[in-house]
């Protein structure tokens, strides 16, 4: 009996020891996933500039990225975001879904935010996953014709959730790819972002993505509304 309880003891320590490495790697993962940008807000603002100018140039739009009254707000929530401020206005570990008008550049915003981080990872040789900026349609679309598995786990930034097509017949079975998709996300914690013309009451509805995964939406984003109307034109 006394040989018995000194092994229950040793095996309990053990267990306990285990669990505690384990945790220690999940924070260490964790950490990763989310890092401190070194920058002053006048320099992230330079940098978010520079990034939304170059992507109008490639889309052929021979213009400047402005930063206005309407985007400024959330571009210093952004700010606030990236340099794991408590002034930030939600939760840290959450991704960020932009809300707001058609047209009103809630796209070109998230993907210079995306696009400036995903440099300074490159550039600065730290260990962190690369973000991937894809619109739903497309999203959609590589799902059905190959796998969800390579968006499983991987930093994502959604652009126009909502947007694409809800349901699939894949071997004669009705699926709901982005649904099915955000289910598992929101399950393994992985890292969203996104930006939507629609409401978390719309995306959570049964036309849409059901209130299952509604649920999970709220779980895994800080909504901030980027105001303003249709820049486009």
């Amino acid at each position: 009996q006394k040989d018995l309880s000194s092994q229950r003891g040793i095996l309990k320590n053990n267990l306990l020891e285990d669990i505690r490495n384990s945790f220690a790697g999940e924070r260490k993962k964790n950490c990763a996933r989310r890092f401190r940008l070194p920058f002053d807000y006048d320099k992230f603002c330079e940098l978010l500039i520079a990034e939304g100018t170059l992507l109008l140039e490639c889309q052929h739009q021979p213009k400047m990225f402005v930063i206005d009254q309407n985007n400024e707000p959330v571009i210093r929530q952004l700010y606030f975001y990236s340099i794991l401020s408590d002034e930030f206005c939600g939760d840290l570990q959450k991704g960020i879904l932009l809300q707001g008008k058609i047209g009103c550049g809630k796209s070109l915003l998230l993907e210079s935010y995306t696009e400036l981080v995903c440099r300074f990872i490159r550039k600065s040789g730290i260990f962190s996953p690369l973000t991937l900026f894809v619109r739903s349609t497309e999203l959609y679309n590589s799902i059905i014709e190959q796998t969800n598995r390579p968006y499983l786990l991987r930093p994502l930034a959604i652009d126009e959730l909502g947007r694409e097509s809800k349901t699939s017949m894949i071997f004669g079975n009705l699926t709901r790819p982005l649904s099915e998709l955000m289910h598992i996300r929101g399950d393994n914690g992985a890292l969203t972002h996104g930006t939507t013309n629609f409401s978390l009451d719309t995306l959570s509805s049964d036309e849409f993505y059901g209130k299952m995964v509604g649920d999970r939406l709220r779980s895994m984003f800080n909504i901030i509304m980027l105001k303003g109307d249709s820049q486009r034109g």
